[in-house]
């Protein structure tokens, strides 16, 4: 019983865009068009962060000889590190030229970042772009893509948690709704197959 109500959780009102498909997150990564917009995808869609979080990093925090990024304490998560992949640092090193501290990525004064920027980055983007419901594109549906393609290329929830800074297992396992129809999708292929080779 506990188990259909799990999996009922799964389910959502009709919302338009959850996640970008493999091929329209390719399409979103070559509408990029400065090296600052690159980053700041990068970060979100093939790295997971937040906006929150990636507009209180700094660059003394990016570690290059472990591909992690350290995130400062806020009031409800604790210090952590996250992963970051080497072609990101490769770019983040380039971005920041002599600045070896300050924000990762700068506003136009050389400030940090706001989040509500980074938002409009993304709408940017997504406007170059021809996916339907482009509007509806922003960096949740960017984390939720990234955590859609770790879990389908098998990747772990334990791994996936300590990547997104989670307290709590649960809290990572919503990510599990992104990747539901693929299960079914693939259990009604297996099905048929097996059927198939069991009448001959």
């Amino acid at each position: 019983m506990e188990s259909q109500e799990f999996y009922k959780s799964l389910a959502f009102a009709d919302e338009p865009m959850l996640y970008l498909k493999f091929d329209q997150a390719l399409e979103f990564l070559s509408a990029v068009r400065t090296m600052r917009e690159r980053l700041i995808i990068r970060y979100f869609l093939l790295n997971g962060l937040s906006p929150m979080e990636l507009s209180r990093a700094c660059v003394e925090h990016l570690d290059p000889c472990s591909n992690t990024l350290f995130l400062p304490k806020r009031h409800w998560k604790k210090n952590c590190t996250t992963d970051i992949d080497a072609e990101t640092i490769r770019l983040q090193i380039l971005y920041s030229g002599d600045h070896r501290e300050g924000p990762l990525i700068r506003s136009r004064t050389g400030a940090h970042v706001t989040p509500c920027s980074l938002w409009k980055i993304v709408k940017l983007v997504a406007a170059r772009t021809a996916i339907p419901g482009w509007e509806n594109i922003s960096p949740i549906i960017l984390k939720r893509t990234f955590a859609r393609e770790w879990l389908l290329s098998g990747g772990n929830l334990g791994s996936l948690q300590k990547q997104f800074s989670h307290r709590h297992l649960s809290a990572t396992a919503h990510y599990l709704r992104f990747i539901m129809e693929d299960v079914k999708y693939n259990h009604h292929r297996l099905a048929a197959h097996l059927q198939g080779a069991g009448e001959r």
